[in-house]
């Protein structure tokens, strides 16, 4: 059974356009490197295949510009800002998981 992540719509064509590649989340999802999850974006009809490529966590006060790039912000502290309104509790040494993934077309051999 293909797991589910998730998105909010506006993610959709950021991450259509490569420009969000990473997801940070505070709970763990327990998705693995190279597994394809359909990636649903409530409120529209779209979804996609994506492919996990890398997994991890770490404190919210290590996040780095790489993170901000990754999920499609021009700067930490816009990551920074928007986390703390999805998460309002959120602090330095909460712990938040990355899921790093590739759109796969839906022709591949997944």
């Amino acid at each position: 059974m293909i797991n589910l992540i998730k998105f909010n719509k506006e993610y959709y064509q950021p991450i259509i356009d490569g420009k969000k590649t990473q997801t940070l989340r505070t709970s763990n999802k327990r998705l693995r490197v190279d597994e394809i999850v359909k990636a649903i974006f409530p409120g529209t009809d779209n979804e996609l295949k994506i492919k996990i490529t890398n997994v991890g966590y770490k404190q919210f006060k290590y996040l780095d510009e790489e993170d901000a790039h990754r999920e499609g912000y021009n700067s930490l502290k816009e990551l920074q800002d928007d986390l703390r309104n999805i998460y309002p509790r959120l602090d330095a040494f909460d712990r938040l998981y990355y899921y790093r993934f590739k759109v796969v077309d839906n022709n591949d051999d997944v």
